[in-house]
């Protein structure tokens, strides 16, 4: 059951590349993390608010990543044309396009764990092994786009945007990195895969 983004992904053919594949691992976590909401949802409790709340924040992240695939690609799209052309400004605006699209997906993937952390605190704990394959879905996704961006990064000339840009992309991968292993190991405490 191969999606059409995944054949398109398989083409000898620069994009979809690796940013898209990046932001669709993270929808598919955000898909994941969708269905224990919504598994939550139907159970009577104290809080049904808590599972209606967090469903509608899942779905703005998830639509989110959806449209950062899509801008992926034109992203990639725009620099390889802009190459092409030679417009000095044009290329310095799609180079900037093709780091500031990656650390999009790195900061909603950052949205998504976040996410899992407050569904992981109040699901059921046959459930937090799905939550645990969303997070690593997660660290994926975060983890691949900062390789894009960073891939990107040299095609900027070396002066005070590019140094702004690699600080940012350092900053931004620590302190994704860092939720990333609480937001696991609290899974991993709470769940039956100990």
């Amino acid at each position: 059951m191969a999606s059409s983004f995944l054949k398109a992904l398989a083409q000898a053919r620069p994009d979809p590349g690796g940013g898209a594949a990046a932001a669709h691992s993270a929808a598919l976590a955000l898909a994941l993390l969708e269905k224990v909401v919504r598994l939550e949802r139907q159970r009577p409790g104290p809080e049904p608010g808590f599972w209606i709340d967090l469903l509608g924040r899942v779905r703005q992240v998830a639509t989110s990543l959806v449209r950062l695939q899509e801008e992926d690609v034109r992203a990639y799209f725009n620099l390889t044309r802009a190459r092409t052309k030679g417009d000095p400004e044009e290329l310095a605006a799609a180079i900037e396009e093709a780091v500031a699209c990656p650390l999009r997906i790195m900061q909603q993937a950052q949205e998504g764990l976040a996410l899992i952390s407050q569904g992981g605190g109040q699901c059921k704990l046959h459930l937090i092994s799905d939550l645990l394959v969303a997070c690593e879905l997660l660290g994926s996704a975060f983890r691949g786009a900062h390789h894009i961006a960073l891939a990107n990064l040299p095609l900027m000339p070396q002066d005070l945007k590019r140094a702004v840009w690699a600080e940012e992309l350092f900053h931004t991968f620590a302190a994704i990195e860092a939720e990333f292993e609480q937001v696991r190991a609290d899974l991993l405490g709470r769940g039956p895969c100990r």
